[in-house]
């Protein structure tokens, strides 16, 4: 049974809600009695994600909403014109891996699209109707250790990711006044969609892999706070990975 929670009838959209990050997300807010909207551009794979949920007696309901995140008009009709939100995470996300000089403008700009233009979208209408309540609301943008120390060959990723920080700088600036709590957190190595085979065992030799599950309980760790309280900015990682002066 679901505890006692801040999150209970809270209803959060999780942005690229059928991912593995973003289905642990789901999780551990549905056990807190939240009521969950996952977004995705695949209604098939919406559906196959939410089978693998686990429900017990208190937990809160699951939704899905196919939307594409990096359009307005979707963004607008297909995921806020359907739920009124309380807690908005910004998980979607891309990456590529490939030398500057030969990464072409189209791919950074996909980059950039999915991982910056989509949260300031989610952001932007998440705060419309938070400042229109009157009670207050939270963000979480999930960021990643890139914007703290790059890797190789990820110019693309990395420059995203230090764009997503500087937004969250900025919107918790403009929500603080109206009790709307910004903040993003840099996770790790997780083993995601994102990683190629030989990635993930280069890395978990040498550096090692979180659970999933870890990133969704630093989530509703800082989700479960009051609005009036933010962690504004929370690094997570496995012990052994290497951070500052990585490779």
């Amino acid at each position: 049974m679901a505890s006692s929670s801040f999150l209970k009838d809270k209803n959060a959209v999780i942005t690229g809600g059928s991912g593995t990050i973003g289905l642990g997300i789901a999780q551990v807010l549905l056990s807190e009695g939240c009521n969950v909207y996952i977004t995705g551009r695949s209604q098939a794979k919406l559906g196959a994600a939410i089978s693998k949920l686990d429900f017990d007696e208190g937990y809160g309901k699951i939704f899905t909403l196919e939307a594409d995140c990096t359009s307005e008009k979707s963004v607008i009709e297909n995921i806020f014109g359907k739920v009124e939100v309380d807690l908005l995470i910004n998980n979607a996300g891309t990456s590529i891996i490939q030398k500057t000089e030969d990464l072409p403008v189209e791919e950074f700009k996909k980059v950039m699209d999915v991982n910056v233009n989509a949260p300031f979208l989610c952001s932007r209408e998440a705060i419309k109707q938070m400042k229109s309540r009157n009670n207050g609301g939270r963000i979480i943008n999930i960021g990643s250790i890139s914007a703290i120390s790059s890797r190789k060959d990820s110019a693309a990723y990395t420059t995203s990711k230090f764009a997503l920080l500087g937004l969250t700088h900025s919107l918790a600036l403009d929500c603080r006044d109206h009790n709307i709590a910004v903040g993003i957190i840099h996770p790790g190595n997780v083993i995601s969609d994102l990683l190629s085979p030989t990635e993930v065992e280069r890395r978990e030799n040498e550096e090692g892999f979180m659970q999933y599950e870890d990133v969704a309980k630093a989530v509703v760790t800082i989700a479960s706070l009051p609005y009036h309280t933010n962690i504004f900015e929370l690094t997570v990682i496995p012990t052994k990975q290497p951070l500052i002066g990585r490779g």
